[in-house]
């Protein structure tokens, strides 16, 4: 009967879970065998306490007051799953002296649920390390002996770029933009470019040329307004005025 009972309850096997309870930390364990369901509880720290607890098939029909329906069990076994996963539990009872302690499950809700837990002995809390350390690395075997099945920083360096590359490929390769030599320019305006580019060039050439003699000569007489002309107005003769004459008194 007790096989029947613990069948429902492999949810429950091979869970762990980290409790932070003041300064404290402690690491739990949940294992389910034919005969119980274990849980055991190590605390953080140059001591390696552990402590151990179990609810066998008695402890658990007492909570379902004797049902042994298969769906009520599935459902209390879910219950006390989802309570351990989302770390509501909390260690009661607990001092740095105290040996006997207890697991509280949901320890905020109406009814929580205690597991009493007893200390191990020296021995017992190595053997128990041991364990467990064993089956993390026979378990880290199918990873190559890496203890964490995660992938280094190399790895997602390159998958990360493998799979930018692949997305870049399938994806439709943008239009490149036109530079301003690119851009259509109409003809019209092609031809005015071509007339002023010319005249630029032609103003160039001359000042590249010397300075000829009679640019450089004295400025030549015939810019001199000739004799006799209009100060005034060069292009006009000067008026001649003659001199008056008066008759002397003495005709």
């Amino acid at each position: 009967m007790s096989t029947d009972v613990l069948s429902h309850f492999g949810v429950l096997d091979e869970l762990i879970q980290v409790i932070y309870q003041g300064f404290d930390r402690f690491v739990v364990l949940s294992q389910v065998t034919e005969s119980a369901w274990s849980i055991h509880l190590g605390l953080k720290g140059p001591e390696g306490r552990w402590w151990r607890g179990s609810w066998s098939t008695k402890h658990i029909l007492n909570i379902t007051n004797g049902v042994q329906s298969g769906q009520v069990l599935e459902n209390f076994a879910e219950k006390l799953r989802t309570t351990f996963v989302n770390g509501d539990l909390t260690i009661g009872e607990w001092t740095e002296k105290d040996s006997d302690i207890n697991l509280t499950f949901g320890p905020t809700t109406k009814l929580p649920l205690h597991m009493a837990l007893k200390e191990l002995s020296a021995a017992e809390a190595a053997s128990h390390a041991t364990a467990v350390l064993t089956e993390i690395a026979l378990q880290a075997q199918s990873r190559k002996c890496q203890l964490n099945p995660l992938f280094s920083p190399r790895n997602v360096t390159v998958i990360a770029e493998s799979s930018h590359a692949n997305s870049a490929s399938t994806l439709p390769s943008k239009p490149t933009p036109l530079g301003l030599s690119q851009v259509p320019v109409p003809a019209v305006n092609q031809a005015a470019e071509r007339k002023i580019k010319a005249l630029e060039a032609e103003l160039a050439r001359s000042k590249e040329r010397p300075p000829t003699g009679n640019m450089i000569s004295k400025p030549s007489t015939s810019s001199r307004p000739p004799k006799g002309a209009s100060l005034a107005n060069p292009n006009k003769k000067a008026r001649k005025y003659q001199a008056l004459e008066f008759e002397s008194d003495e005709d």
